[in-house]
């Protein structure tokens, strides 16, 4: 069977999301040797990034960018050429279909159909693009993918399609977060970020939705009233964009208090989480909630929204507020530091293996079994 996928997120030198997750399926697919795999591309191969002898890497690149010819006009021909089984559109898209020439059967990850739906104040060449298209990508696609019940439920009721076609495929966890943090990975975090000092940690977005400003708010008013508090608020991913989110710190009154970190490499994310006393996820809506899942298996406990689908990657471990509120989060924090992180400790090896029965490999097992049953069906 040959299997293209679309790779482009996976190429990039710091992948997120999406790029995350194409790189940990690869690394499954690794063992497919009676599977071929194409991985298309459009730039260059990232050092840090290995794939298999199954695999073939294919860059291929139109001018147009803003017009998003790459998926409306190269890989349409680029799929029938190179005579593929089955397509896997990993970026919530697929290359429309030609009448005349129908091509390969096609599976569609959709992660969630949030753009589709929520207002975004400045929006993005790709949020425009899918809304004008994901109506069509829930038709063409033979299967759909997604990655929680209540994205399932969203796809199903926003575009009118049939549950059936539908497979809930959840995230896994990489490897090095299943293995735990290292021996004295916790301590070295907290003497390196936090100067030894006690410290919650928010993977952090500039994206509204992500909630990071509202965060900070929070955390303002929890040191208002609570002014001998000794934590430290860290927060990932948001050294380009300090100037903004440092001015809501100063308004906040937590200058001295709130650290903006980089984007962080696994291993020392993995001793960020090992080291807090609390991790915060504060997004307002999410297909999932990676950190929630992430954070439990490495043993710390978890404050996060109470809406979407984050109530599913945290089950009964994590503790929840309203992510609309200010106050919800602030009191949110202030309970959970003196109720539910001194309970937590009790739970703990629950916890762990409920977020460690996500694996890579039984996400790669249901998407396989997609290739498999699409390329069977359309023969």
């Amino acid at each position: 069977m040959r299997i293209g996928i679309d790779a482009r997120e996976a190429f990039r030198s710091e992948p997120r999301g999406i790029g995350l997750y194409v790189r940990n399926l690869l690394r499954e697919y690794a063992n497919c040797a009676d599977r071929e795999f194409v991985l298309y591309h459009q730039l260059p191969k990232p050092d840090d990034l290995e794939f298999a002898a199954n695999m073939r890497a294919c860059l291929t690149d139109i001018p147009g960018g803003r017009l998003h010819s790459w998926e409306r006009l190269q890989m349409p021909w680029r799929i029938r050429r190179d005579k593929l089984d089955v397509y896997h559109g990993t970026y919530n898209t697929l290359p429309p279909p030609w009448r005349l020439w129908p091509g390969p059967p096609m599976v569609v990850t959709l992660h969630d159909v949030i753009v589709t739906w929520w207002p975004q104040e400045h929006e993005d060449l790709f949020v425009s693009y899918a809304r004008k298209v994901t109506p069509r990508v829930v038709r063409d696609a033979t299967v759909i993918l997604t990655v929680s019940n209540w994205s399932r439920n969203d796809i199903c009721e926003r575009f009118d399609c049939d549950p059936a076609k539908v497979r809930i495929c959840y995230n896994g966890l990489h490897p090095m977060v299943l293995a735990g943090a290292p021996e004295g990975a916790a301590a070295a975090a907290r003497a390196h970020h936090a100067d030894d000092r006690p410290y919650l940690f928010s993977v952090g977005a500039p994206l509204e939705r992500k909630n990071t400003g509202r965060l900070i708010e929070a955390f303002g008013r929890l040191r208002a009233r609570r002014p001998d508090l000794p934590h430290l608020l860290l927060i990932s991913g948001l050294k380009q964009h300090t100037g903004r989110f440092g001015e809501l710190a100063a308004k906040a009154g937590v200058t001295d208090h709130v650290r903006f970190l980089p984007y962080l490499d696994r291993a020392e994310l993995i001793a960020l989480y090992a080291g807090a006393a609390l991790t915060i996820y504060p997004s307002r809506i999410e297909g999932w909630g990676l950190p929630v899942s992430e954070s439990l298996a490495i043993g710390t406990p978890v404050l996060t929204s109470n809406t979407s689908a984050m109530p599913e990657a945290g089950g009964e471990f994590a503790h929840y507020f309203d992510p609309t509120s200010t106050e919800s989060l602030a009191t949110a924090i202030d309970e959970a530091l003196d109720d539910y992180v001194p309970a937590f400790a009790a739970r703990r090896d629950d916890a762990m293996r409920f977020a460690r029965s996500l694996t890579w490999g039984r996400a790669a097992e249901t998407t396989l079994a997609a290739y498999h049953e699409v390329a069977t069906t359309s023969r």
